[in-house]
């Protein structure tokens, strides 16, 4: 029976391991998890085959997809229809004008026994209209050139918006991975102490083990069990993180097949990437387009000073009016012109506002760079951290593993104990567990790395 004691209390060993292991992952999926704005729908069963998909296909999937990329889009159709109205202002305007009035009675005039009627009770006018503006005071051709700016300003914010949605798929994407490695040791755990209960109700049942062994047992067991409920709903709840964001349903099920690895990082150092992200980023190409069509603003605004001109004409049908009271076609042609001459100050102010609006978009524009110099920074700092992180880690698994192997041997030749076999076991899984995430950590710094700069996050 001496045997049979060596493996119980290694059953032993293996319960105070999971024991200490299982909170570990438990609150490693908490953080995972944090932060992640999920759709709240229910599960549903698993279908017969799963959809694989490595990262490419999933931020493909995005671009295509995702509603906030199609929002932007969106945005970029309304600004060029925006261009097309301003276009139109300075061209001809083409038209019918049709009218048709009732009078209580006919306008007459009565010059001693004669009576003139010179309006008759009906009246009726259709016509053809043509206006053309001549001269605005660069008004109309500075709009125009606004709104071609403000396009370019939709589209690098949409550029900016695909880069976003790229980091998120990124980040979701690799915390699908490591919540489904927890989930692996999670199962793992509950495997072993169910294993390990067997043997312990034979021990107890034989009389070699106290019964206290198997009510701690089986309560290191329920817990496990927990435990391992938590990590599937974590795979479940990451998986459906990455479905919202790359447009699949919630019900599809698919598969990650992307390595669980180092990426290469950027050869560049932290100047070199610094002045590339300045060069490249959208949101500070957006606000140069925003500087020039707000300038275009300030010509628009000082074009209010200047005169108007407009020529227009008419090509139309009267009856009953005094230039046709039986009916007959007609034209007009005019020439107007408008100047402003006082207007209580409202064409200052549109100026003063139009100036202020340069100014605020010079100052947003150094703010942004100062952002960005800061973001690329931090990326950059934490990228080196994770990759630093990393090797520290695997070095200290690969201690824990041989550790354990040794430790094991020694205990099962009767030479250790079993609390060094428990705690070579803890290091062991807190090992992997920290091996994990430094790798998670590693890749969701590269993409916060290539989002800084500016880069595609592939």
């Amino acid at each position: 029976m001496k045997a049979t004691g060596r493996g119980a209390e290694l059953g032993a060993a293996r319960v105070g391991m999971l024991a200490a292991r299982l909170p570990l992952i438990t609150a490693l999926l908490a953080a995972l998890l944090a932060g992640q704005a999920l759709s709240a729908q229910d599960p549903s069963p698993a279908h017969a085959t799963a959809t694989p998909l490595t990262l490419e296909q999933c931020l493909r999937l995005a671009l295509q997809r995702n509603h906030d990329v199609l929002l932007s889009r969106q945005a970029i159709l309304q600004a060029d229809a925006d261009i097309t109205r301003a276009r139109s202002a300075s061209l001809p305007f083409l038209g019918t004008e049709n009218t048709y009035s009732r009078l209580d009675k006919a306008l007459s005039l009565a010059l001693g026994p004669e009576s003139f009627t010179f309006m008759y009770p009906d009246l009726y006018r259709a016509g053809i209209v043509v206006r053309q503006p001549l001269f605005t005071g660069g008004r109309l051709s500075a709009a125009y050139q606004a709104s071609r700016n403000s396009r370019d300003e939709r589209v690098q914010e949409s550029r900016s918006v695909q880069e976003e949605i790229m980091f998120q798929v990124a980040r979701a994407y690799r915390a699908a991975q490591v919540a489904a490695e927890f989930q692996k040791v999670a199962s793992e755990g509950v495997s072993l102490l169910e294993a390990h209960e067997h043997d312990v109700a034979i021990l107890v049942r034989e009389g070699e083990n106290p019964q206290i062994d198997l009510l701690r047992t089986r309560t290191e067991l329920a817990n496990a069990r927990k435990d391992l409920n938590v990590a599937d709903n974590a795979v479940d709840l990451t998986l459906s993180a990455l479905k919202n964001l790359v447009g699949i349903g919630l019900e599809e099920p698919v598969i990650l097949t992307e390595p669980f690895d180092r990426s290469p990082r950027p050869p560049e150092d932290l100047p070199t990437l610094t002045q590339s992200a300045l060069s490249k980023r959208p949101e500070l190409s957006a606000l140069r387009s925003r500087r020039e069509a707000v300038g275009y603003v300030v010509k628009a605004a000082k074009g209010e000073y200047l005169p108007t001109v407009a020529v227009g004409g008419r090509y139309e049908y009267l009856k009953g009016d005094i230039r046709d009271l039986s009916g007959g076609p007609h034209w007009t042609l005019a020439v107007t012109a408008e100047m402003p001459l006082w207007n209580w100050g409202d064409t200052r102010a549109k100026v003063k506002k139009a100036e202020s609006q340069v100014e605020q978009v010079l100052i947003q524009i150094r703010k942004t760079e100062d952002a960005i110099r800061l973001e690329v920074r931090q990326a950059f700092l934490e990228l080196g951290k994770a990759e630093k992180n990393i090797d520290a880690s695997a070095a200290g698994l690969t201690t824990a593993e041989e550790s354990f192997r040794l430790t094991r041997a020694s205990y099962q030749a009767g030479e250790g104990t079993n609390t060094e076999v428990l705690d070579a076991r803890t290091a062991l899984s807190r090992a992997r567990a920290n091996h994990a995430q430094a790798l998670f950590d590693y890749d969701v710094a590269l993409a916060s790395l290539h989002r800084a700069t500016g880069e595609s996050t592939r």
